[in-house]
């Protein structure tokens, strides 16, 4: 697996499949992969700034800092996949 990860690999065959389609095609197609992309960035960016802040909380207790990150994830999967 690269740095990227599986949904990063995932653009990149897609982009290439794209790349050998028909021009009109390929071009919508790009213009999704980067609204997706940009919205998975945009969540990423997010969890990580969360987990970061809860961070602050591991020194004081353990408890707390699981508790929080917890809740962040939570909330997280809720606003960008929806409720389970």
């Amino acid at each position: 697996m690269t740095d990227e990860g599986k949904i990063g690999e995932l653009f990149k065959q897609k982009r290439a499949f794209l790349k050998s389609s028909m021009k009109d095609y390929s071009s919508g197609g790009n213009d999704m992969l980067d609204d997706v992309e940009g919205l998975l960035n945009e969540a990423k960016a997010e969890i990580t700034n969360r987990l970061e802040l809860a961070s602050c909380l591991k020194e004081e207790s353990e408890g707390a800092w699981r508790k929080e990150c917890l809740s962040a994830f939570e909330e997280w999967f809720e606003k960008w996949f929806g409720e389970t």
